[in-house]
């Protein structure tokens, strides 16, 4: 490498090395501020709990290392040149200043904890919890500065925990080494993030030109407009392959092209103006024209581009992947062959009628259906005119039926029937006989004309039982009293005497 190339390489180096630096300490105001803030409301509770000196030192200390380390902050941050054996040792003050911090909070999650009741005790966890939180978020970018932090600030409390032995804070301090540990995850995960999406935006800077043509081979649909006029300054490839130029995504109303949900649209905004970055949302994206829906996982991220304050929005289409779960799930609750509800979804839907049908005093049926004569179909023309008869059978039940009603397939030709908000038996067995009139018709598959009818049991709710899976027996065991008397019969089921 020449001697112009190697001091470019280390200037770019060093770029991205202050950006990152910057990245991480660029929140200590907004975090110190919210850790003395409290710090000073948890002071005020604990007041008259524990003694009066330990408190006011503890609070002196934590908040005389907060203004040490604000000042640090401010000096460096004032400073014109840098240099990365500067930036080196502020990473180190920085580092020492997040530990010296969860010092004092771990001490207090240990000592006061030792002085109060337990209701006290649960108030200094919970903020400590969230002091984590925040502190994971704002600390992601180093994975050092996150473990400190997480471990010191959380373990002495869990200590105190394990001291008192008894089961529940013993069982608080198992649940705060698991959040601990969750923390410490999620922390690595978001500074994975970060140290991504910076080397994104240092890239960007550095060579413009080489950014847009590794964008154009992206799959990832990229495009970066103007904040103040929505004017589409960059698209690549995969963009336009995905949504036409048409598309701009922080247009409302678009007529000729695709457009994100409204009230999704919203909150990006607002997170935006509040210079956060969106990242990682599933998006709804529709063609007002075609009504084609689109699902991509968006992220959006203020730049300036071009020196215009500018969106840089990344869209990677999983629409594919949406439809196969969404069938998936279709598959998990309904029948393979007739598109059916399932036993799952049917007792799902007879368990909310019943709710229902309960808080107001209504009443329900539930219909079994059996085929007669199926078996001698299938025994004959094979399975493939069975399967046609099925979806015939299923075809004309349903036409029959209301829209709150449900009809499902069980079994081989067995099929059940939710009839919600019925007034009395006799309405159930007036759809039954409907339904046994309809069955006996013949079927015309396959340039044959099939006969079959149907046995039928009605259970009542509330008379026959007042759950489903007994609702469900009474009216199977009615079938098979229909079947007993000839078949082709509807039976209400008889409490046996």
């Amino acid at each position: 490498m020449d001697a112009p190339n190697q001091n470019a390489s280390h200037h770019d180096a060093f770029i991205e090395y202050l950006e990152k630096y910057k990245l991480l300490t660029g929140s200590i105001p907004v975090s110190l501020f919210i850790s003395t803030c409290l710090a000073v409301i948890m002071a005020t509770v604990l007041y008259g709990q524990v003694a009066y000196t330990s408190l006011i030192s503890w609070l002196v200390i934590l908040v005389s290392i907060h203004i040490i380390r604000l000042l640090v902050f401010y000096q460096f941050n004032r400073s014109s040149n840098f240099d990365r054996q500067q930036i080196n040792l502020h990473l180190r003050f920085f580092r020492f200043g997040t530990l010296m911090s969860a010092l004092v909070w771990g001490w207090a999650g240990f000592f006061f904890s030792q002085q109060v009741e337990l209701s006290y005790q649960i108030f200094i966890t919970f903020t400590l919890g969230g002091l984590v939180v925040g502190a994971t978020s704002s600390l992601a970018t180093d994975r050092l500065s996150v473990v400190s932090f997480i471990m010191v600030t959380i373990l002495p409390n869990c200590l105190h925990y394990f001291i008192a032995g008894n089961e529940l804070p013993m069982a608080m301090g198992l649940m705060l080494m698991l959040f601990a540990g969750f923390m410490l995850n999620t922390g690595r995960l978001q500074g994975s993030n970060l140290h991504e999406n910076l080397n994104l935006r240092i890239k960007a800077r550095q060579d413009a030109s080489q950014f847009r043509e590794v964008l154009n081979f992206s799959p990832v649909a990229v495009s970066i407009f103007s904040l103040d006029d929505n004017q589409m300054l960059y698209i690549n490839r995969r963009y336009l392959e995905l949504f036409s130029r048409s598309f701009k995504p922080f247009e409302v109303n678009n007529e000729s092209g695709f457009a994100i949900e409204a009230s999704q649209l919203d909150s990006i905004k607002a997170r935006l103006l509040r210079n956060q970055t969106v990242s990682n949302l599933l998006l709804k994206v529709t063609s007002k024209q075609t009504q084609e829906v689109k699902w991509c996982i968006g992220s959006f991220l203020q730049v300036t581009y071009l020196n215009t304050p500018s969106i840089l929005a990344w869209f990677y289409d999983i629409s594919d992947r949406i439809e196969m779960e969404q069938q998936i799930r279709h598959l998990a609750y309904h029948d393979s062959l007739t598109d059916l509800p399932n036993r799952y979804l049917f007792e799902d839907r007879l368990n909310l009628a019943l709710k229902y049908a309960k808080r107001n005093q209504r009443q329900l049926g539930v219909l079994f259906i059996d085929l007669d004569g199926f078996k001698a179909v299938n025994d004959t023309y094979g399975h493939d005119i069975g399967d046609m008869l099925l979806k015939a059978v299923s075809a004309r039940i349903a036409s029959l039926l209301r829209v709150s009603d449900t009809l499902s397939r069980v079994g081989g030709d067995e099929f059940i029937v939710l009839l919600p908000e019925i007034a009395d038996s006799d309405d159930g067995l007036h759809v039954a006989g409907k339904l046994l009139d309809a069955l006996a018709e013949p079927f015309d598959i396959a340039e044959q004309s099939l006969l079959v009818s149907a046995s039928i049991g009605l259970a009542m709710y509330p008379e026959h039982g007042e759950d489903d899976q007994t609702l469900l027996k009474k009216a199977d065991i009615a079938m098979y009293e229909a079947k007993k008397d000839g078949k082709n019969a509807v039976r209400v089921f008889q409490t046996q005497e």
